[in-house]
């Protein structure tokens, strides 16, 4: 009994209910500050997450922005991506800004905003059931691009390994994600590739990224009729440690997962498990054609994959109605 309450305790503690609640002040003082800019809203991100959450809140505050008219200045320091001195601003080594700030905006004193957490802005609750995908891309390139050297290395790669139109690509997120998303067994999403490759013959190769190099490895071994190229990345789980807790360099974990997600993007049909990384390769590319192999569990059904899991299973039901 006391085992079952501690453990509703912390389902509490953890549910974004309850993290909004107790955000409160820090929130309205911090939407006050950004009230004195007078059209900017200046804020720099130091959350200690995964690299693709902490692009949710990017795309949230570009929302925001949106609505109110105001100028985003957006950077990101410390965490886990950045140096413990917060002396180099890692989102602006990743992505270049589309738009430069007009003159009366780029010289007047702009008070700058630190959030640790997407709820400290409190805006999940107010545009996670209005965003859809290809408004979402169009918002954020509207804004941000990834930089040049982030493009060459992309596009180098996607040449000498053959990605293209013509290749399935695989993502499949290990870890801690069954704390999120409904779990795949390798072997049932080995035989979901199978089956959308027999689906799609134009399909003439695979390309597979994971977390994990147990299921690389699984991956590879299993009997696909394609060829099969993997993902670059070195730097993977350590054990049941998501890579972004795994101690490696900070700046090359980001680069890793923005390149990652940038290859998927670039395939012409992807499978995979519900993901951050993966399911922005379709904000990189909308018209990128997604397989989601499970859903997102219902206390963690977030953008984009909420929205590919929706999309899919209207789909479902028009082909078993029609």
């Amino acid at each position: 009994m006391l085992r079952k309450v501690v453990e509703r305790a912390k389902q509490i503690r953890r549910s974004e209910g309850f993290k909004h609640s107790v955000a409160m002040p820090s929130r309205m003082s911090l939407h006050a500050t950004q009230r004195l800019n007078k059209g900017v809203f200046a804020i720099e991100i130091q959350e200690n997450s995964g690299f693709f959450s902490v692009m949710q809140m990017v795309l949230f505050i570009l929302m925001y922005c949106d609505e109110k008219q105001l100028t985003p200045r957006i950077s990101a320091r410390r965490g886990i991506y950045g140096d413990p001195e917060g002396k180099m601003d890692w989102f602006s080594a990743f992505f270049e800004t589309v738009q430069k700030p007009s003159g009366t905006t780029s010289t007047q004193n702009v008070r700058t905003s630190t959030v640790r957490d997407l709820v400290q802005l409190g805006f999940r609750q107010r545009y996670e059931q209005r965003l859809q995908l290809k408004s979402a891309s169009e918002l954020f390139f509207a804004h941000y691009r990834p930089a040049a050297h982030i493009f060459d290395e992309v596009s180098s790669i996607c040449e000498r390994l053959e990605i293209g139109p013509s290749t399935l690509g695989a993502h499949f997120r290990g870890t801690d994600k069954s704390r999120e998303a409904v779990p795949v067994s390798r072997s049932n999403f080995c035989r979901l590739v199978e089956s959308m490759l027999a689906e799609n013959p134009h399909l003439t190769s695979i390309f597979v990224s994971s977390d994990e190099q147990a299921f690389i490895d699984f991956f590879v071994a299993w009997p696909f009729s394609k060829p099969i190229k993997v993902a670059p990345a070195k730097l993977l789980a350590n054990g049941s440690t998501p890579v972004h807790f795994s101690g490696y360099p900070g700046l090359e974990i980001g680069r890793e997962a923005l390149i990652s997600s940038l290859l998927l993007s670039n395939c012409g049909f992807l499978v995979k498990t519900p993901s951050y990384l993966s399911a922005w390769s379709k904000i990189f590319n909308p018209s990128l054609r997604v397989r989601l192999a499970s859903p997102p569990r219902p206390d963690a059904f977030w953008f984009p994959d909420s929205r590919l899991w929706l999309e899919q299973d209207e789909q479902s039901r028009a082909l078993f109605e029609g």
